[in-house]
């Protein structure tokens, strides 16, 4: 069934790709972070209210754990107060609203996969902000769906593995933390099952937005590596030095250890398999790595 659809953040990774998926079978309105300044809340209204729609997926946000660190009040509007105020748009309009968290909501000081029942421990200003953002919108209607997502890589803006790729090409002794687990998500898979999520009524609460599957960062880039390498790729680094988190210098704030998510829940909502990590980083580097 087709709808018209309000994609936010369509700036970066998971956007562009949800963005991009629904213009094939759906009426979108797309706002990346200059058409929506999501610090003022009068433009928010004024977007909004100048727009039909049935489903807002709102995957805009600060991302960067340190710079928030560094700027919480900006954190605090655009993770937590846009969040809340785009909730009681949707509310007011009668439309479905998708907001997009983190599992960083985790304190991860347990082995995984967490599940979307397991209790939240954000650590910092990221965290809490976006932990926040979900008491918000839920606290407005709690049948409004929130998906954690993790580790997103895609072609819209350079992630980890092509960050590791780039450095692997032209310095040697190259490396990676290996003492944290998460579960990464292609934005193309993220966008299919987000498309699912939004045309599935009983879609509501919070369900683990990612691929199948856990790794560390080590692991992580280990495998675009050898992907890469196997397509031909030359690279003074060839296998990944392991790092500890503990002793990464300048990060400003403490990063959740275990958030490797289980997909149960997303697979029994979007109706799909969720395809492994693993698999879905071999498409990206076959497609985008030729």
């Amino acid at each position: 069934m087709s709808q018209r659809i309000i994609v936010t953040g369509t700036g970066g990774r998971l956007g562009a790709a949800v963005a991009r998926r629904l213009r094939e079978r759906h009426r979108v309105v797309a706002w990346d972070r200059k058409a929506l300044d999501l610090t003022r809340p009068e433009l928010i209204r004024d977007h909004f209210g100048a727009v039909l729609f049935d489903t807002v997926i709102h995957c805009a946000a600060v991302t960067a754990v340190d710079y928030c660190e560094r700027h919480p009040d900006e954190a605090l509007a655009v993770n937590t107060d846009a969040p809340r105020l785009i909730a009681e748009i949707c509310q007011e309009r009668g439309a479905r609203l998708i907001h997009v968290s983190t599992d960083y909501i985790y304190d991860g000081t347990l082995p995984g996969p967490r599940v979307e029942t397991d209790p939240a421990a954000p650590l910092g200003v990221y965290a809490r902000t976006k932990h926040n953002a979900e008491l918000a919108v839920h606290a407005v209607n709690p049948a409004f769906l929130v998906a954690r997502a993790s580790w997103i890589f895609g072609p819209d803006r350079p992630a980890f593995v092509d960050t590791i790729l780039q450095r692997c090409a032209i310095e040697e002794g190259c490396g990676a933390i290996d003492d944290k687990m998460s579960t990464p998500g292609y934005s193309a898979d993220l966008a299919v099952y987000l498309e699912a999520l939004a045309l599935n009524p009983d879609a509501r609460g919070a369900v683990n937005l990612c691929n199948s599957g856990a790794c560390t960062w080590r692991e992580y880039g280990q495998h675009a590596l050898d992907l890469a390498a196997a397509r031909g790729m030359a690279f003074k680094t060839k296998r990944l030095a392991p790092l500890k988190l503990a002793e990464m210098p300048g990060f400003l704030c403490e990063r959740p250890v275990h958030t490797d998510m289980d997909t149960t829940r997303l697979a029994a909502l979007t109706g799909m398999p969720i395809r492994p990590w693993r698999e879905a980083l071999e498409e990206y580097i076959a497609t985008y790595y030729r």
